[in-house]
């Protein structure tokens, strides 16, 4: 049995145990990026709060009106990132590891680290550190609300992406090597800048058009999943535990079907359509025959 073998496995054996990452709203459409405080310097900031719900009953959050209040600068940079590398490193062991530094940050610091393929395994590993350096604000009366306010994000490229060099910045990637990172660092801050949170089964399109990720890319949002175990949260003996989150880049017609029927719903035509952990460009999409249109 191969790693991505035994990956799916896990996820299948973690199905059981999502409840503990509840999920299902949706982190809004937001056209613009607008600044938000930090949680913790406004201790009395309310939780996002919405009377709009999906046709599979996930709460949606929109975020177009959100006011700006001005750039603030990091308080704590890097609170649980030690943890996060030493817990990375054990899941993927004997990989070379680089950093994307951030040069400058807004609310959090968000590094986006780079683990290079092995002969066995041949892809990169990517994930964020920074995103956990404050709580997400997550709504009043959530089930396990404390345990799920602080996060990390991760995925897998092929071994063949252009992920940059060690010696460089990635802005010095084209846009099509570039994107990922991109939309790690974006989702990372994203809950920090809009008073909200993200965590399983969220979904998140790219503006109210499903726009493409990148010219020649047809994924037009975000679907974020919770693979359970090891990879699923770090466990922190000394404060609080960091979930980790899989970024799924999926295109307009899978978004708009786990609006309809919910995780479960999706979860069933990926595992059905043997969705690859390892993101593939130009994979089919596992929803193209629904064409409902959603209000």
């Amino acid at each position: 049995m191969g790693f991505l073998d035994r990956f799916m496995k896990k996820k299948t054996d973690a199905a059981g145990k999502q409840g503990n990452a509840p999920g299902g709203a949706e982190p809004g459409r937001p056209d613009r990026r607008a600044p938000v405080e930090q949680e913790e310097s406004r201790p009395g900031v309310q939780g996002p709060k919405t009377d709009e719900y999906t046709p599979g009953g996930s709460p949606v959050y929109r975020y177009e009106d959100h006011q700006e209040e001005g750039f603030q600068p990091p308080v704590d940079v890097g609170v649980y990132a030690k943890l996060v590398e030493e817990h990375f490193s054990r899941l993927f062991p004997d990989r070379g590891h680089f950093i994307y530094h951030e040069m400058i940050s807004d609310r959090v610091h968000v590094d986006v680290h780079i683990l290079r393929p092995t002969e066995e395994q041949n892809f990169y590993v990517l994930y964020t550190t920074g995103m956990s350096d404050l709580p997400m604000t997550l709504p009043e009366g959530l089930e396990n609300r404390e345990e799920l306010r602080y996060a990390e994000l991760f995925l897998f490229l092929p071994g063949s992406w252009n992920v940059g060099e060690e010696s460089g910045t990635a802005k010095d990637l084209p846009y099509e090597s570039y994107w990922p990172i991109n939309m790690l660092k974006f989702l990372a801050r994203f809950p920090h800048e809009y008073h909200t949170w993200l965590g399983f089964g969220h979904t998140m399109p790219n503006g109210p058009d499903y726009a493409p990720m990148c010219e020649g890319v047809g994924f037009g949002g975000i679907v974020l999943d919770w693979l359970g175990k090891d990879f699923g949260r770090v466990e922190n003996p000394e404060g609080h535990d960091v979930m980790l989150y899989y970024v799924i880049p999926a295109y307009k017609q899978e978004i708009e079907y786990k609006l309809k029927y919910g995780m479960e719903g999706l979860s069933k035509r990926f595992s059905e359509g043997e969705l690859p952990l390892v993101l593939d460009i130009h994979r089919p999409n596992l929803c193209a025959d629904f064409t409902e249109i959603l209000d």
